[in-house]
């Protein structure tokens, strides 16, 4: 039998991180009986770099191997950090499994299965609050406040006794297009008795949220009502609440709404589709008609607050936007945070808006224009009060925020503590303590831009010649290793080389020397010789190390 077909015993559960623990984002774990593998969200990452990736998600490996037992994927909301790997995952499936969620949720599934080509007749939409059997195990999503509309925590029934996933969440009572955290449902459950609590980490640094929901949107109307020009306010695509108060800050103030960027379009679709959202019909207004009107009458929303290369924001920063130049006097709210890592992208984003004459508002200026929608230490205090579980295992962020959280967890009178991540295994069995198993493979799959998977070989050199540029050598033998034409040389990226006359005539020179000593000997193959000779030359003269191609072509004569 091979390894992979071999079940849990049946008398435990394991927990598999494949995502997410250990870092922030590409959120995706398993839960395994011997009867059957539940899969919670299929979470994307971003790229950290410039090298041609899109996108990240988990390696796939374990489950790949154990498809024919997968009885079902349960997503807990629809943040691309928990949605965005799904179609990578089902085209490495023969046969693909029931894929659960809520409603808005799987109409953003919907809108990505098909930009894949993936047919979306396995989802199943569900009613939060109701149960679900999935193959053996008991499944009941239950209403968290998020900065997402629909999000869910996750109460799963298992051999191993009863695991509350909570997800995202926060403890927010203000949430104006969507439900807040059912405290009371949380509560019951502890009553009830849980064997193991999974809990979000990502904001445990945080001892308290700074605002709400409510808050926020007092300050964007405060900012909007009291702007003479244009107002542009950058901000996470899928915040619904904010699309929501945003809609009726414009329509309060006169303003004509415009939407810049296709994730704010796709999420705008996707929240009318299900019928949370729904702007009067003459409240939009298109970016083509931008120019048109006056500017003290629209109020733009646009996406890119990270400062990525191709958004919206960003290319209003750098005035190329095809349908708007920003003037002196308009007003950019970034109502966002920055994500760890985004710093410099930002800082520089804000200084280009400042140079156009920009006033530029964010939570260095004016910190009531965005709240978190992750639960910070009193509210992670509250979810272990109501919980008071048997075991605790911290989820979503580094090794850092899963040792605090731990931490955390211990101070509220929970013993049974474990931190892991990504590929290293939990065993719960009723009755006794959680430990770790033999680690699975994971890891992180680069998908480049067009869609190819970026192996590790490829983005090392992609590496390379970004680092040192590339030098090209071109020339043809003969028979008697004679150079019957070249050598020509040419380089890219190359300081002090590129396009010098001089330099291609001093390689030009070294390779013919190098075919003369080498051409026909024993040893190191020609190709190679000139490489290391061109190199070294170049190192020379520049100090650069650049990626040398050298391309030899044997002609008979």
């Amino acid at each position: 039998m091979n390894a992979a077909d071999m079940a849990a015993p049946p008398e435990l559960v394991r927990f598999v991180p494949l995502g997410g623990l250990g870092e922030i984002g590409m959120n995706c774990f398993a839960l395994e009986q011997d009867d059957g593998i539940l899969v919670v969200d299929v979470g994307a990452g971003f790229p950290d770099d410039d090298v041609g990736v899109d996108v990240h998600h988990p390696a796939f490996e374990w489950l790949i191997d154990r498809q024919s037992r997968i009885s079902g994927i349960f997503i807990t909301h629809g943040h691309e950090d928990h949605i965005g790997a799904l179609p990578y995952l089902l085209r490495a499936l023969d046969v693909v499994p029931p894929i659960y969620g809520p409603a808005h949720a799987c109409a953003l599934m919907r809108q990505r299965l098909g930009e894949h080509q993936i047919e979306d007749d396995s989802l199943v939409e569900v009613e939060i609050g109701q149960r679900y059997q999935v193959g053996p195990f008991t499944v009941e999503p239950v209403p968290v406040a998020h900065s997402i509309i629909d999000a869910t925590a996750l109460c799963i029934d298992t051999r191993g006794g009863r695991i509350l996933h909570t997800g995202d969440f926060d403890i927010d009572h203000a949430q104006p297009a969507g439900h807040v955290t059912d405290g009371a449902r949380f509560a019951e459950l502890g009553q009830q008795g849980v064997r193991l609590l999974l809990s979000d980490s990502t904001n445990v640094d945080t001892e308290k949220r700074a605002g709400s929901e409510e808050d926020v949107a007092v300050a964007l109307r405060r900012i909007v009502q009291g702007a003479s020009e244009r107002v542009i306010i950058g901000l996470f695509s899928s915040n619904v609440h904010r699309l929501k108060v945003l809609g009726e800050i414009a329509q309060e103030s006169g303003r004509k709404l415009c939407l810049l960027g296709r994730s704010l379009n796709r999420q705008l679709e996707a929240a009318e589709r299900i019928g949370r959202l729904k702007y009067p019909s003459n409240l939009l207004c298109s970016p083509e008609q931008l120019a048109a009107l006056p500017r003290q009458e629209v109020l733009i929303l646009a996406g890119g607050s990270q400062g990525e290369a191709a958004s919206a924001l960003r290319r209003l920063s750098l005035e190329t936007h095809q349908n708007l130049r920003l003037e002196s006097g308009d007003v950019v709210v970034l109502s966002s945070r920055v994500i760890p890592g985004n710093e410099k992208e930002v800082s520089v984003m804000m200084n280009d808006l400042l140079r156009l004459g920009v006033d530029v508002k964010s939570r260095l200026t004016d910190p009531d224009v965005h709240t978190s929608g992750h639960a910070a230490r009193q509210e992670q205090r509250q979810m272990l009060d109501w919980i008071r579980p048997e075991s605790f295992v911290p989820v979503h962020g580094t090794l850092h925020h899963l040792r605090r959280h731990e931490a955390l967890a211990q101070s509220r009178g929970v013993s049974d503590t474990l931190v892991v991540e990504n590929g290293t295994p939990v065993v719960i069995e009723k009755d006794r303590p959680l430990r770790t198993d033999t680690p699975v493979p994971s890891g992180v799959v680069r998908i480049a831009f067009g869609g190819e998977e970026l192996d590790a070989a490829t983005r090392k050199r992609r590496f390379d010649l970004a680092r040192g540029g590339v030098a090209v050598v071109a020339l043809g033998l003969d028979a008697r290793h004679r150079v019957v034409f070249g050598p020509t040389f040419s380089t890219y990226g190359v300081p002090t080389v590129d396009r010098d006359e001089g330099a291609e005539r001093a390689v030009a020179r070294e390779v013919r020397d190098v075919v003369e000593r080498e051409a026909g000997r024993r040893g190191l193959p020609l190709e190679e010789a000139i490489r290391r000779a061109v190199r070294r030359t170049i190192l020379d003269w520049t100090g650069a190390r650049p990626v040398v191609e050298v391309h030899l072509e044997r002609v008979d004569r």
